[in-house]
Formats: C-alpha cells, sequence, structure tokens
C-alpha cells in the first residue's frame, strides 16, 4: 500500500516513466519512443524516480528488513 501510494505521488512524467519500464517491463529505448522523449531523458526520470522512492521509503524498508532478520 504504502508502495502505490508513493509511486503515485512520484511527478506524472517520472510515475509514466517508472511505470512503463518497472511494471509494463518497457525497455528504455521503447518508452523514450512511445513518448516522443530522448533514452537519456528516460534514464534521467528513472534515476530521479527510484531516489525519491528511496527516501519515501526508507523507514520501511529498514523496518522490514529487521523483521526479517529476526524471523
Amino acid at each position: 500500500e504504502k508502495v502505490i501510494q508513493a509511486i503515485e505521488e512520484l511527478p506524472a512524467e517520472c510515475r509514466q516513466v517508472f511505470i512503463k519500464s518497472r511494471m509494463e517491463n518497457k525497455k528504455n529505448k521503447e518508452i523514450a519512443d512511445e513518448l516522443g522523449i530522448s533514452v537519456n531523458t528516460v534514464k534521467y526520470h528513472l534515476k530521479n524516480a527510484l531516489k525519491i522512492l528511496r527516501e519515501k521509503l526508507e523507514h520501511y524498508l529498514i523496518a522490514l528488513s529487521l523483521f526479517l532478520l529476526m524471523k
């Protein structure tokens, strides 16, 4: 639920590129062609999206890691 919320809060173009890449399994070139942007712009948006998601979900990832280590 928190992951979906974090993805929905991404800037529009970042979110669009992230979804096409990670959920639709499209290659950077395919995404660039579909959206009419360069491959470098796709890479930029992916890098930015991952950075934002990492920051927003950091606390949950730490808690999950600790939980899994205790099992």
